[in-house]
């Protein structure tokens, strides 16, 4: 329905009609370079983002927390020690103060490298090599045609995952009685370079479909709400 049709349309929604237009457009002006808009809606999605984070944070973690600390300081007590480690970070901005956000700095990656390893190990490393242990016998699938295909799938999963692991390998071959376990473990390392391409190549793929997904419902969101509601052509 064209605007001027409208009527009694909530003002605030058409204000927010106009706003989000026009800060599409201003991301958009990127494509013919860069400039004063697109540097604007820049720094404008940027201040919210980190506005709404800081939101966030407060209404859901720290402002609990310390009320709880203030009406049961004997039981909450652990969350006045993490009160005292954030402030600390704040020292990092008066210089005599400075060395003691250390301390926070030092747990943070600390914490953060040691969850980050368990996370690729539980998640990642051991799952992968649980699923490798699988039969390569077409009987195990219910034989025939499908059986051999199950067993199939099954061999080339497990190839991948050997061919990726022996990427990471850095020794060269020497001599002696290991020189052929270590020439094809390096014949298998080069095969899994191929594969960790191809891994890459699909997680990009991955990536550039969302991108173009987002532009197409911005420029959906342009024709047909927001030109189409001024002209009168919208769906």
């Amino acid at each position: 329905m064209p605007w001027g049709e409208l009527g009694a349309q909530d003002l605030t929604q058409w204000i927010g009609l106009w706003v989000a237009a026009l800060l599409t457009l201003a991301v958009l002006s990127y494509l013919v370079g860069e400039n004063p808009l697109f540097r604007l809606a820049q720094y404008l999605f940027v201040g919210v983002a980190a506005g709404y984070a800081a939101a966030l944070a407060w209404n859901h973690v720290l402002a609990p927390r310390l009320a709880r600390l203030a009406q049961s300081p004997g039981e909450a007590w652990p969350y006045a020690v993490f009160v005292l480690l954030g402030l600390l970070l704040l020292a990092r901005g008066w210089r005599p103060l400075a060395p003691l956000s250390s301390i926070p700095l030092a747990m943070l990656l600390g914490v953060g490298s040691a969850l980050a390893m368990g996370g690729a190990l539980t998640g990642t490393l051991v799952p992968q090599a649980a699923v490798s242990f699988v039969s390569l016998a077409p009987a195990s699938y219910g034989g025939g045609l499908r059986g051999w295909a199950y067993a199939l799938d099954a061999a080339f999963l497990l190839f991948c995952t050997l061919a990726a692991l022996a990427t990471f390998q850095y020794r060269r071959a020497g001599g002696g009685p290991l020189r052929l376990w270590y020439t094809g473990v390096q014949t298998l390392a080069r095969a899994g370079r191929w594969v960790i391409m191809a891994a890459f190549g699909a997680i990009f793929a991955g990536a550039a479909l969302t991108y173009f997904t987002v532009l197409q419902s911005r420029l959906d969101f342009l024709l047909f709400e927001w030109l189409g509601g001024l002209f009168g052509w919208g769906r």
